[in-house]
């Protein structure tokens, strides 16, 4: 009987497929970007039982969508496709299970010529092993067929099998495909590339062939641009031991801030491993920077960007809504320069009674004015003196014409205070111009508001057309100034100011600066007291983080999306644009093919969003409630 049951036990054992390990694991400490979703089958799942699945797959969203995969399969996938042989769609039902993607250093040094970032794809299919490798056969055998240069080699005594793609060949091909033999633009990215490689520094040759190297363990399908970086992979799967990003405590307190454990997908920027990247062009860039009076090095380490070590973002989504977070790790002990500058502490950021409830948008930051200023004018030195100098001189002689006696900072900057706030109604318009300027009001906080606004009308003089007195008129017993600041869509426009209730107010639309000066008199409801707000703001950590956002999605896209549905066309929507552009990207978004918004509206509800710093790093959270 203890014969039996141990031989069933050493043939299960046998027989079982080991596990492959989560990202974190499975990828080594060298990575710079990793994306992943950690299992195909749970988050298409999820994603589809939730209110954007719903919206894309909605019969009204099909004519759109459909456009949009067409154009995704023949403008990215189509020449892929013709290279290897092979229709991607067969490949669909061996997504199984993780699904990750990411960029290896693999020895890459700016500084060294030839060495390049490799690029990895891993993808298990679990209980379809057997599939990936009749398909994997069928593709090189395809190749083969086709005469394409292919070489079979081994990582780890496994086959691995390496295509060589001549970007030239690739790029003739293209043309051809399109009738575009004769254009210009081509011919150009042609002549150009053969000047790369014929002028400037002769040791950088520019890169004529591609080599993608693709192969299979066990259950997991590996492409790479790289057999070395292939290597670490293979190794992790075969039982070998490889340090893994998920050892190191950047990528931990990553994990730990944006919840990757509960999320569906997630990714992570290995910024501290970046940043020698960065130092390495900072140092080719001195001798231009060296003539503007700054060296670039020490301007890296005065913007504080040596104490960034990860940014982290994830997307979650449940019975009661979706949620997203976004983590930067930034440790308090090395914050400087802009992660200093933008730091906060956790204050009420809850909406004033004064704000409508009918409003939009809404944010409210309670960052420290005077600590800003105060922390971009060092940073600003220490980068450039002589910048450092211009400015200083320049804010000094501010306000002098009018009043000798007159001191910016004193007047402005020492009044700064600690509450940035900003709320915006639904756009208002017949074309996009018109509605990327919807009616909105900043309210900047301060414990003597008049003396900022002095600050504020001196100031007006750096603005293009501030040779022109400002306009003055008086509402509700409030005196008013207007600034004329010229746009695309009115060259007339004026940014008025006024103050009330211990805030700075700043609108280019009248109507929303005297509502706001009304507000005193109290009536109407408030944005604080409705339930879209108050019933999702504990899902984001409350309203005593020190920032606060909401929108309303529904409000916000309803005018856009009509006006994007009728206009015939992305090149009638959005006219003066870059022409080449507008029209590439017409050819994945035909916005003429968008249902009325009342048919797909029941998809859009609010968003509210909270953010706040702690020792570890800034986090940030949205919530939407599901669509009831």
């Amino acid at each position: 009987m203890k014969f039996r049951l141990l031989l069933v036990t050493l043939l299960s054992l046998l027989t079982l497929r080991a596990a492959v390990p989560p990202p974190a694991q499975l990828f080594p400490q060298d990575t710079l970007v990793l994306v992943t979703v950690p299992d195909w089958n749970a988050a298409k799942s999820t994603f589809n039982s939730g209110s954007y699945g719903q919206f894309l797959s909605d019969p009204a969203m099909r004519p759109f969508v459909e456009k949009l995969q067409t154009a995704f399969k023949e403008q990215v996938l189509g020449d892929l496709e013709k290279e290897l042989g092979i229709n991607l769609a067969d490949y669909a039902p061996l997504l199984q299970g993780q699904v990750s993607i990411g960029i290896i250093q693999n020895g890459w040094n700016p500084k060294e010529k030839g060495t390049e970032p490799a690029f990895v794809l891993a993808l298990d299919t679990k209980d379809k092993a057997d599939q990936l490798k009749t398909r994997l056969a069928e593709v090189r055998q395809k190749l083969t067929d086709a005469k394409k240069p292919l070489k079979i080699e081994k990582i780890r005594d496994l086959e691995f099998a390496t295509v060589v793609i001549d970007r030239k060949q690739q790029k003739a091909k293209a043309k051809a495909a399109k009738g575009q033999a004769d254009d210009k633009d081509a011919d150009d990215d042609d002549d150009d590339d053969d000047k790369d490689t014929a002028s400037g520094d002769k040791a950088a040759k520019v890169k004529k062939t591609d080599e993608i190297t693709f192969g299979q363990v066990d259950s997991v399908l590996l492409l790479g641009d790289s057999t070395k970086a292939l290597e670490k992979f293979v190794a992790r799967l075969t039982g070998g031991t490889v340090p893994s990003i998920g050892e190191t405590a950047d990528y931990q307190a990553s994990e730990s801030a944006a919840n990757f454990n509960e999320a569906y997908a997630f990714g992570w920027v290995n910024f501290g491993l970046l940043y020698g990247a960065i130092e390495s062009a900072a140092d080719q860039a001195k001798p231009q920077a060296a003539a503007l009076g700054f060296d670039p090095r020490k301007a890296l380490t005065a913007l504080g960007l040596d104490g960034l070590k990860g940014v982290a973002f994830s997307a979650q989504q449940s019975s009661d809504g979706n949620t997203g977070r976004l983590a930067i790790s930034a440790p308090e002990a090395k914050r400087a320069g802009l992660l200093k500058l933008l730091a906060f502490d956790a204050k009420d950021a809850a909406p004033p009674a004064f704000v409508p409830a009918d409003v939009v948008k809404f944010q409210r930051w309670r960052l420290n004015g005077q600590q800003v200023w105060n922390t971009l004018e060092s940073t600003l030195q220490s980068i450039s003196p002589q910048m450092g100098g211009f400015l200083q001189m320049t804010l000094a002689s501010l306000g002098k014409d009018k009043d000798p006696g007159f001191d910016f900072k004193k007047t402005f900057v020492a009044n700064l205070g600690d509450d940035f706030i900003s709320y915006e109604r639904a756009p208002q318009g017949k074309t996009l111009a018109e509605l990327s300027n919807p009616p909105s009001i900043t309210l900047l906080g301060s414990g003597n508001p008049e003396q900022l606004a002095a600050g504020l009308r001196a100031a007006a003089g750096l603005l293009p057309a501030g040779g022109e007195e400002p306009k003055e008129r008086e509402f509700n017993g409030k005196k008013i100034f207007g600034v004329k600041y010229p746009s695309p869509t009115d060259p007339n426009r004026l940014l008025e100011v006024a103050t009330s209730g211990g805030f700075v107010a700043l609108s280019d639309h009248p109507a929303m600066l005297e509502e706001f000066l009304r507000s005193a008199d109290g009536g109407g409801k408030s944005l604080k007291d409705l339930p879209s707000l108050t019933d999702s703001a504990p899902k984001v950590g409350g309203m005593g983080t020190g920032l606060l956002g909401y929108e309303d999605m529904k409000e916000s896209m309803r005018a856009v999306w009509e006006v994007m549905r009728q206009s015939g066309g992305l090149d009638k929507a959005l006219p003066g644009g870059d022409a080449k552009s507008t029209k590439d990207m017409a050819k994945w978004v035909d916005v003429t093919l968008l249902p009325p918004f009342e048919q797909v509206a029941k998809y859009f509800g609010p968003t509210v969003y909270a953010g706040g710093w702690d020792p570890r790093g800034f986090s940030l959270k949205a919530y939407s409630p599901a669509p009831k």
